[in-house]
């Protein structure tokens, strides 16, 4: 048996609170009852679970990697996948970025007034259609990574799985969310 530090009231042994003032009762045993448990990361086939799936092919539409980045920041699996899927999103916001500034470099000295409407020349209009076909491999990129996440593939995304510093700042990332 044992007592109670705030009133000296006599404890069971297996109490976690006194029964006269309500004070909580320090012991061993508690201690470990309140030890964190750690989340089951895979099954026990090594398949990642189901909820991880429904979370990492999230990774891979823009902005949304930051859902399974903070809702399974201790997923092996969804790290990767976030992994890929920022560096995807880095990419596409390099690609329109450098897309928009070459574009207005060819278009402005060839453009002309007509009526109150600029008239684009036609080598804009070329290049505007090469840049499309830039933005069609990112979307099939986008899919494949979809794709593979819903399927429980952990394989890098082609030529832009292959880019690091992305990687690396996802990972200083992930060691700030789990101090």
């Amino acid at each position: 048996m044992a007592f109670c530090k705030n009133c000296g009231q006599q404890i069971n042994d297996d109490a976690a609170f006194c029964p006269n003032c309500g004070t909580t009762v320090d012991n061993g045993q508690q201690a470990q009852q309140q030890a964190p448990v750690q989340p089951q990361v895979m099954s026990n086939n090594g398949e990642p679970l189901p909820n991880e799936k429904g979370l990492a092919w999230l990774s891979y539409v823009g902005l949304l990697f930051l859902i399974p980045l903070f809702a399974r920041k201790d997923s092996e699996y969804c790290k990767f996948h976030v992994k890929e899927g920022a560096t995807l999103f880095a990419v596409d916001l390099a690609y329109l970025i450098v897309k928009s500034i070459l574009l207005l470099i060819i278009d402005l000295p060839t453009r002309t007034y007509y009526y109150g409407f600029y008239i684009h020349s036609g080598i804009y209009h070329v290049f505007n259609v090469l840049f499309s076909l830039g933005y069609i491999f990112l979307v099939v990129v986008s899919i494949m990574g979809i794709v593979r996440a819903a399927t429980g593939k952990k394989l890098e995304l082609p030529l832009i799985g292959k880019i690091p510093f992305i990687k690396t700042l996802m990972d200083k990332i992930y060691a700030s969310i789990n101090k």
